[in-house]
This record gives structure tokens, C-alpha cells and sequence, in this order.
């Protein structure tokens, strides 16, 4: 039940072809522009991400130079950066010089420098997880150290590569503020002119649907890239030599990363505390900031546990009876969050208009009275859990497969029912992974835009918005502030993955340290 009112509105999206085909001709006219602006968009970001990430990766897997060890997780952090953030801070500093910042190519350079990091974390761990021998075995023939990297290290790691790479081409297809503050019309920015400059949500719906088409496509391309470099990592011998570099090699190999993470990450975060430290000094704090911090709380908090909950009750089912039915059902309910907010918006839409529409027929809902769901807070929570349902699902079942049914049958054989074998079992080895799901969700649910934007009701603005708002109108005093909240939540994740990727050299987790993960424990000093 909990599964099918999740997936249901994206199961709906394709009926706004056939329940309101009058709207075709809108939408025909739309497709060629916003086609071309994702396509060329979706293009730039792919070769970007692609050279930066992926040398990135072989500078630090690879070689040994001075500074390696902090620029390995150093390198990540521009994704608690929000791509809107980012392109606050490029607007309010290069773009005043810069005027062609607002373009396609732009946006490439900001998504780029961005979301490098998807790129650069698969591609390192494909790169470290590669055995010696066959390295060996090419040096051996008489390749040089260019010539194995192009014929032997790169092809073995391309599959995690392009995975990357996919991920990287999903997210921009998801973003709406910064192609929306930089003037592109690709189908996010699309859906949302028609939606609220046309009033056509049927138009809209149709668009998202085409979008949503075209990141499920990814999706399956990069699950079945994910399967190839799973195939292709060999972890049974010692990972492949580092090259020593010394001296101005050396120094040139830690300066061009160093200087990467400064431009994306400690510049934008030294202006934004200049800009806000500016505002509140000067007595002209944005008097929305405080409401909008308050809603942006909430609701992350309020997702987080609705989240938290459905994300129990889906692990439980599969690990009860693991049918061929449940798990599709499972999957199209955490299929969500590899679609942008603004698809989710749309389908969500549907539902939500249904049963309005039941409501306000019955006798006893006021003529006057606002419709209950669609533009309410509770239109907004639903959205919410749609999209970021896979995110609180995937640690709640890791951390319950993780728990071997041997102890619930000694619970059992001890005389303990179902609710105690839960309560006294389940729960305190399963602490670690809600609580990861919990913050995982409320920093998601702090940053995202596109579906609050469209779905948000009236004064319920949320830090996201208010950074779009303030950026869109040159305010950068007044953006600044809740866009270092934002960052500040964004970089929870970061850390979680962080710690999850990076804790060795080809990124995997001892046993001992599982174990004490699944337990709580922390490690002794």
C-alpha cells in the first residue's frame, strides 16, 4: 500500500497525453527549444565532467604527491555545494564582468565545476581497485607509462567512468535554478514558464513526461554500467603502484586540485560570509529569512520521518517475503529520486487534483474553502517522499540485511513475539542506518527547488526559494545568508559519503568496521 502510493503518480504522467491531448500543439511548439538547450547542455556537461573528473582521479589514485591525502576527500566537497549557490556566487562576482556567464556555455562551466565529484568518486575507486599484475604485465611487453594508462588502466575503469558521467548528465537534467537564473530553456525551465507564466499544467505534465522518459533511460544506463565495473573491479590483489612526484612536478600536481577547490568551494563560502555579514551588520536582513528558515525545518524534518517510516515499512516487507512482486513494486517506489523534482512535481499533481476533486463534490466541504491537497503543505510532503523516498530506503535496508535472521529465530525460540523481537532486536542494531536516513533526507529536503517552487503554498517560501528569488533579482546581501544554511545542511551527505568511500585505499569497509557501524559503537581511541 505504502509502495503504490508513492509510485502511483509516476505511473500517471503518461496519461496527460491522452486526457488532454488539446494541449499537444503547446507542447510540439516547446519540445524543439528546450530540446536543443538540454541536448547541447546535457553534451557540454558530459565532456566536462568527463576530463575533470576522470584526470582528477588518476592524478590522486595514481601518483603520490605532496598533499594527496587531504586533496583526496578535498576534492568531494564541491558537491555540498548547490549548483544555484554556486551560480549565486558566480553571478555576483565574475557575471557583473562577465555578461556571457548567462548562456548554455555558462551553465556548463558551472555544472562542471560542480559535478565533477560523481565522476571523480567512481572513477578513483575503478582506478584503486585495478590489480598490479596486469600493469605489470603491460610493463613488462615494454609499454610506457602513458601508453598502459591509455590501453590497460583507463579501458578497465571506463565502465565506472561513464557511470559517472551519467550521474553528473542526470543531475543537470534535474536543476532548475541555475539554468533558470542563467537563461536556459532546457525542460525543467520549460515546465516551469508553462506552468506558471501559461497556467497550462497539462502542457507542463506532457514536458515532464518527456523529461522523465529521458532520465529513466539514464537511469537504466547507468544501473547497467554500475553492473560492468562491479564485474570489472578485481579487489583480491594489491591495487597498482603509485607514481612519486616530486619537486615542481610535484608541487604543479597539488597546486591545480588545490586551486580547483578554493575556486569552487572556499571562494563562494568566504563571499557568501562577506555578503551576509554585510547584511546583518548593516540592519537590512531579508524579514522573510526567519519564516522561510522556520519552513524550510520543518518540512525537511517532517519529510525525514515520513520518509524514515515508509522506508521501514518497504525494508520489512521484502525481508518477510522477498516476491518478484514486491521488489518491482519497491523499485518503482524509490525510483523517484533519479527523476528531477520538477517531473515529480508533475505527477504528483494528479493525484493530489483527484482527490480535491472528490473532496470539494461532497456536501459537507465548503464552496469558499481551498482545496485540502494541491497547494497546501501536504501536497508539498507528498512531492517530498516521492522524491526522496530511495534515499532513506537504501541505508534502512542495508542496515536490516545486514542483521542475520538467526537472531530473530533465537528471539523467538527465547518466547519473544514480532513486536519485541522489533523493539529489542531490530531497532538498536538498525540505529545507525535511521539515523543516516534521517539527516540524508533532511539535507536533500532543505536544498531542493524545482518541486518546491512549483508545488509550494501561498507564504510558503523556503531557504531554496529564497536564494533563487534573491539571486534572480541581483540581491546577492540578501541570498547570501540562507545560502550558507544551505551549504551547512548539504554538507551532511557529503560527509556520509566521505566516510562510506573513502575509509581505505580501494574504498571498502572492513568487517570489524560494519560491525561496529550496525552496532553503534564507536571505535576506541
Amino acid at each position: 500500500m505504502a509502495a503504490a502510493l508513492v509510485a502511483g503518480p509516476l505511473v500517471s504522467l503518461p496519461l496527460s497525453f491522452v486526457f488532454a491531448h488539446d494541449e499537444l500543439v503547446r507542447f510540439w511548439a516547446l519540445v524543439p527549444d528546450a530540446f536543443l538547450a538540454t541536448a547541447l547542455l546535457v553534451a557540454g556537461v558530459a565532456c566536462g565532467t568527463l576530463l575533470l573528473g576522470t584526470s582528477l582521479a588518476a592524478l590522486v589514485a595514481l601518483c603520490d604527491f605532496p598533499g594527496r591525502r587531504v586533496l583526496e576527500w578535498a576534492l568531494v566537497l564541491p558537491l555540498a555545494m548547490p549548483s544555484y549557490v554556486f551560480t549565486l556566487f558566480a553571478l555576483g562576482t565574475v557575471g557583473r564582468r562577465v555578461p556571457e556567464l548567462r548562456s548554455t556555455g555558462g551553465a556548463i562551466v558551472v555544472f562542471t565545476l560542480v559535478l565533477y565529484p560523481y565522476v571523480y568518486l567512481l572513477a578513483r575507486v575503478a582506478f584503486l581497485s585495478q590489480p598490479r599484475s596486469l600493469v605489470e604485465a603491460a610493463r613488462g611487453l615494454g609499454s610506457g607509462r602513458l601508453r598502459t594508462l591509455a590501453t590497460v588502466v583507463v579501458p578497465l575503469a571506463w565502465p565506472a567512468v561513464l557511470g559517472g558521467v551519467v550521474l553528473a548528465v542526470m543531475e543537470a537534467l534535474a536543476d532548475f535554478g541555475t539554468v533558470n537564473l542563467l537563461g536556459v530553456q532546457t525542460f525543467a525551465n520549460a515546465i516551469y514558464k508553462v506552468w506558471f507564466n501559461a497556467f497550462d499544467r497539462a502542457a507542463a505534465m506532457q514536458l515532464a513526461t518527456l523529461l522523465a522518459t529521458v532520465t529513466l533511460t539514464l537511469l537504466v544506463v547507468e544501473r547497467a554500467l554500475a553492473g560492468s565495473a562491479r564485474a570489472a573491479a578485481t579487489a583480491a590483489e594489491r591495487p597498482v603502484a603509485r607514481l612519486r612526484l616530486r619537486g615542481p612536478v610535484g608541487v604543479a600536481a597539488a597546486a591545480l586540485p588545490t586551486l580547483l577547490v578554493c575556486g569552487v568551494v572556499v571562494a563562494p563560502l568566504a563571499q557568501l560570509a562577506v555578503w551576509a555579514a554585510d547584511n546583518v551588520a548593516s540592519g537590512n536582513v531579508d524579514p522573510g529569512f526567519a519564516p522561510a528558515a522556520r519552513n524550510s525545518l520543518l518540512l525537511a524534518a517532517t519529510a525525514a520521518a515520513i520518509v524514515v517510516g515508509l522506508a521501514v515499512v518497504l525494508a520489512y516487507s521484502l525481508r518477510e517475503r522477498s516476491s518478484r512482486l514486491r521488489r518491482l513494486v519497491v523499485r518503482l517506489a524509490t525510483i523517484g529520486y533519479g527523476l528531477p523534482g520538477a517531473v515529480v512535481a508533475a505527477a504528483v499533481i494528479v493525484p493530489l487534483g483527484f482527490v480535491d476533486d472528490l473532496v470539494a463534490a461532497t456536501p459537507l466541504w465548503p464552496e469558499s474553502a481551498p482545496l485540502p491537497l494541491t497547494g497546501t503543505v501536504l501536497g508539498l510532503l507528498f512531492a517530498y517522499c516521492v522524491r526522496f523516498l530511495a534515499i532513506g530506503f537504501q541505508p534502512v535496508r542495508a542496515g536490516l540485511d545486514r542483521i542475520p535472521r538467526s537472531l530473530d529465530d533465537a528471539a523467538r525460540g527465547l518466547g519473544s513475539d514480532e513486536g519485541t523481537v522489533v523493539r529489542r532486536v531490530h531497532l538498536p542494531l538498525l540505529r545507525t542506518s535511521l539515523l543516516t536516513a534521517f539527516v540524508l533526507v533532511f539535507a536533500e529536503t532543505m536544498k531542493e527547488l524545482p518541486a518546491t517552487v512549483l508545488l509550494r503554498p501561498l507564504g510558503g517560501d523556503t531557504l531554496a526559494v529564497k536564494v533563487w528569488q534573491a539571486t534572480a533579482e541581483s540581491l546577492w546581501h540578501v541570498a547570501a545568508l540562507p545560502a550558507l544554511l544551505i551549504v551547512a545542511c548539504s554538507l551532511v551527505p557529503v560527509v556520509v559519503g566521505l566516510r562510506l568511500s573513502l575509509p581505505n585505499a580501494a574504498g571498502r569497509r572492513s568487517a570489524r568496521a560494519e560491525r561496529r557501524d550496525l552496532l553503534g559503537i564507536e571505535p576506541a581511541a
